[in-house]
């Protein structure tokens, strides 16, 4: 069984170590900043992901789709075949070796070769932690060093799966199981609520009733991990915790996550033009882009591929080890930046008649045909990059990258509301730590110029119903911009110099965000099985890039 692992970020850097190093074999104590500390059985506790969960059986609308959008998840263990429950039964009997009292612990990064041997006594494999560590992470590390330098954890269980019918059927019993391992003090006196979603995507309210402790699961369904990385938003969710831009995240498993409970509420598009939210939101985005560090997350994310790949090589021993490893056919493109995501959605958007009829009204080109219209659209990316790449430098940063009205989080209190009805902006900004908004949902989070994140939370302004008279114009003749950048750069005495500059770059930017949820709502089309005309938006949003594109170049000539 692939072992639960503490992800420990400890000097600004991800460090993936062994439950079992904690396990209660040893004679040494739990250190205190672990003391939410899963009392996890690696030999049994953990489940194995349920037969739906496979490739094969995946339930969305386009199932040839799986096969080509880059997915570098623990998904990528399943077998393209069916499973059988023989497979499961080895998988159980995996042994774990134990970590020796006082031992260094060796950081579990690494994606060279996996040493096995046959375990005496019952043929079942012995899997050596400290072989999965590459050349360059083979330094031990030991548990006084990380502690010196903690800063947050939570537990990746990646062969627990919860499956979502199950739980309603039967009072979420699966689900409180979990969490009494994830929260050892925590007895089966949990109430869980349901808040949004529906089987194939859930949020539950969690709450532990003789302590009242509160907390949120997300489960993803089927599908829902095709197109963005679990491992990025992991990792990022583990730094900004690390800075207190996000709640607390306790622990990840095979389609979800464990994380703190927000209190307030989420804001409306209307609210985001009000006068006085939006210097606080703009003034919370600057320091999340000052504040967070590209390389931090990049290192963790790069070492939980290198685990899960190993997980992938594991597996396939365990289903037959007599089989010689298989070459890999195809080396997956590593997304690292905003840039490398909507080239890598451009090579599997549905080439369909309704992508063809945007693309060929808006260039007047009746070639265009569902067979050429990737190569139309790359060519157009490419314009599209290297045009805003040479008319500005726009700072590249890690960007929220989906900064709408759901995912902003506000204080629910009487006198918050008080302000917001009144609508009048604060003479002068807050300090930074005194700012009450907060940001969630992560999972598009990526490295990105930092007009392009300012240019989409405008774009948001405009809601679901894609009214654009509420996106305000970049223009140093418009108040609420130039107000809105003061708070972005914590400044309200900026240089007029430096304020121009900044709505100039965010004009640039403006075209953009309709080009890449564009692409993006195609590619939900043909995946997704939510009731919502996904092709009909992505007209709307790719209306907004061809507009652009036209102010643009009549500017520009």
């Amino acid at each position: 069984m692939a072992p639960p692992i503490y992800c420990i970020l400890s000097g600004g850097a991800v460090h993936c170590v062994p439950v079992t190093a904690f396990s209660s074999t040893s004679t040494s104590q739990t250190p205190a900043e672990f003391s939410r500390n899963p009392a996890v059985n690696t030999h049994s506790d953990s489940v194995i992901p349920p037969l739906t969960l496979l490739p094969a059986v995946v339930k969305i609308k386009n199932k040839n789709l799986l096969y080509t959008l880059n997915n570098p998840l623990l998904s990528d263990l399943e077998s393209d075949s069916h499973a059988t429950n023989d497979i499961a039964l080895k998988w159980k009997w995996t042994r774990i070796p134990e970590i020796p009292e006082h031992s260094e612990l060796s950081d579990v990064n690494g994606a060279a070769d996996i040493n096995y041997t046959n375990f005496a006594g019952n043929g079942s494999v012995k899997i050596d932690i400290g072989a999965l560590n590459t050349v360059e992470d083979q330094l031990p590390i030991d548990i006084q060093s990380l502690l010196e330098k903690y800063a947050t954890h939570a537990i990746y269980l990646p062969q627990y799966s919860v499956d979502l019918q199950t739980n309603l059927d039967s009072d979420y019993t699966q689900i409180k199981s979990l969490l009494t391992k994830v929260f050892p003090s925590w007895t089966c006196e949990i109430l869980v609520k349901q808040l949004t979603g529906g089987i194939t995507n859930m949020l539950l309210l969690c709450t532990h009733t003789p302590s009242l402790e509160t907390l949120l699961m997300r489960v993803y369904g089927q599908g829902t991990n095709l197109i963005i990385d679990r491992h990025r938003e992991f990792v990022s969710h583990l730094v900004l915790n690390s800075l207190k831009l996000a709640p607390p995240i306790h622990a990840r498993f095979s389609n979800g996550l464990i994380y703190g409970f927000l209190p307030g509420r989420s804001l409306e598009p209307k609210e985001l033009s009000n006068p006085y939210l939006y210097p606080m939101i703009a003034q919370q985005l600057g320091n999340w882009h000052h504040q967070v560090d590209c390389d931090y997350i990049e290192d963790g994310v790069e070492k939980l591929r290198k685990y899960t790949a190993n997980l992938k090589k594991l597996y396939q021993l365990i289903n037959d080890p007599q089989k010689p490893a298989k070459r890999e056919k195809k080396v997956k493109k590593i997304i690292s930046s905003i840039w490398d995501l909507i080239d890598d959605w451009i090579l599997i958007v549905p080439a369909n008649e309704a992508l063809v009829d945007i693309f060929r009204t808006n260039l007047d080109d009746n070639s265009i045909t569902e067979l050429n219209i990737r190569d139309v659209i790359h060519k157009e990316f490419k314009w599209l990059k290297s045009t805003l790449n040479r008319v500005t430098k726009s700072s590249v940063v890690v960007s929220h990258c989906d900064l709408l009205s759901g995912n902003i989080i506000i204080p629910e209190t009487e006198e918050f509301a008080g302000k917001i009805e009144k609508g009048v902006s604060d003479a002068s900004l807050l300090p930074i730590e005194d700012n009450p908004i907060q940001f969630i949902d992560y999972e598009y989070m990526l490295p990105a110029p930092r007009a392009f994140d300012i240019a989409n939370h405008f774009a948001e302004w405009q809601g679901f119903d894609c009214d654009r008279s509420a996106i305000p114009e970049p223009s140093m003749n418009n108040p609420v911009m130039v107000s809105w950048c003061k708070g972005y750069l914590n400044d309200i005495n900026v240089s007029q110099q430096e304020l121009e500059g900044l709505i100039n770059e965010i004009e640039c930017y403006y075209g953009m965000p309709g080009f890449y949820w564009g692409i993006w709502a195609m590619i939900q089309s043909e995946l997704s099985n939510i009731d919502f005309n996904y092709a009909e938006y992505s007209g709307l949003r790719l209306e907004e890039y061809w507009d652009w594109k036209k102010n643009f170049l009549t500017k520009s000539a």
